[in-house]
């Protein structure tokens, strides 16, 4: 079954982990804080294009010569320019090591013309001094997206010119150039010009997420687990968020994740979810979360023509606790040791289930 869209009161009304979507699509898609990506809003207006590029990635290599992929994603709405760090890991389990950028952009920094297909992605005083962009997109194709009312057109082509990023980080230095290509394997980069499309809601999914963020917090732990389309996914991760001074409201977001660990348990019976990692991969330690006071809320949804029931558990004062020397730590090149809090007073997880 897939990921339902049906409205919920209670759907995941805390925050979700700070996972970003660039290089994470490469490997699962579950909920997310911070995006790499930008997101087109099923609401949004008629005139909006966004440059979705999370497939679309070109090869860099840092200073510590490691070889990374490089992508940038522009949206007129919100006005985001994004630049991300991706790169996969298999020791130890499956996974991946992230770092992601995020400017403040004026919607003049993603132009697109429908009638030429010609498009540029200009990041001038909004990503200086910690990044240099200056692509052009050329429409190749183009298509209708589903939609159950509104529309959206899919235009795919071509991206190139310059992207540089300063990564200020040890062993990261100056990656990108001044005439990079996009052209990751099976995906082309893609402008969506969408007019209030709202997907299809012929679905239902069974999941389970957990955050151990609280408000202020600069590090967490989070996972999603569930099956979507007939497949299984699972994920944990570990992220921290860091602020510059300049330029004006410029972030990173540092993260890592593994894919191939068992999915979280909750046992009914005393409300306590538990969560694993890997001994040896990329994220590591467990947690449980307990206690709080937990809501429940149903409704309908539909998958291949039935009508089924999502019941959703949410608790959004859980008691995360860690082992002694077992905090979910992700274990990064570049940021070194990302150490989840050991104890959080007011976690968060919600079980969903479908009948």
């Amino acid at each position: 079954m897939s990921r339902s869209s049906s409205p919920s009161p209670g759907r995941w009304a805390a925050r979700a982990l700070l996972v970003p979507v660039c290089g994470l699509a490469l490997l699962a898609g579950p909920p997310a804080l911070a995006q790499a990506g930008p997101v087109v809003s099923p609401a949004a207006p008629a005139a909006t294009a966004s440059v979705a590029l999370n497939h679309d990635l070109a090869a860099v290599k840092t200073s510590n010569g490691q070889s990374w992929r490089l992508s940038v994603a522009d949206s007129s709405t919100p006005d985001t320019l994004t630049i991300g760090l991706v790169r996969t890991v298999t020791a130890g389990g499956s996974g991946a090591e992230e770092h992601i950028w995020y400017f403040d952009s004026p919607a003049s920094s993603l132009a697109f013309d429908k009638s030429t297909g010609d498009g540029t992605v200009t990041g001038g005083s909004a990503t200086s001094p910690l990044a240099t962009v200056d692509l052009t997109f050329k429409a190749t194709s183009h298509k209708a997206a589903s939609c159950s009312s509104g529309s959206e057109t899919i235009y795919a082509g071509t991206l190139s010119g310059e992207a540089k990023l300063v990564t200020g980080l040890t062993g990261g230095g100056t990656v990108g150039g001044s005439s990079l290509t996009f052209n990751a394997k099976g995906s082309a980069p893609e402008i969506l010009v969408d007019s209030g499309c709202v997907p299809p809601t012929d679905d239902c999914t069974a999941t389970t997420v957990f955050s151990s963020a609280v408000t202020g917090a600069k590090t967490e732990a989070a996972g999603s687990a569930g099956t979507e389309s007939g497949k299984k996914f699972n994920l944990v991760s570990v992220a921290r968020k860091v602020t510059f001074t300049s330029p004006k409201g410029a972030y990173r977001i540092d993260a890592a994740l593994v894919t191939d660990t068992s999915p979280p348990s909750w046992d009914p019976k005393t409300d306590v979810l538990s969560v694993s990692t890997t001994s040896s991969g990329i994220v590591t330690g467990s947690a449980t979360l307990s206690g709080g006071k937990l809501t429940t809320v149903s409704y309908p949804c539909s998958y291949s023509g039935k009508s089924y029931t999502i019941t959703e558990t949410e608790n959004t004062t859980a008691s995360y606790a860690s082992p002694a020397g077992e905090a979910i730590t992700g274990h990064t090149s570049l940021t070194g040791n990302l150490a989840a809090p050991s104890s959080v007073k007011a976690a968060t997880y919600v079980v969903t289930t479908v009948s």
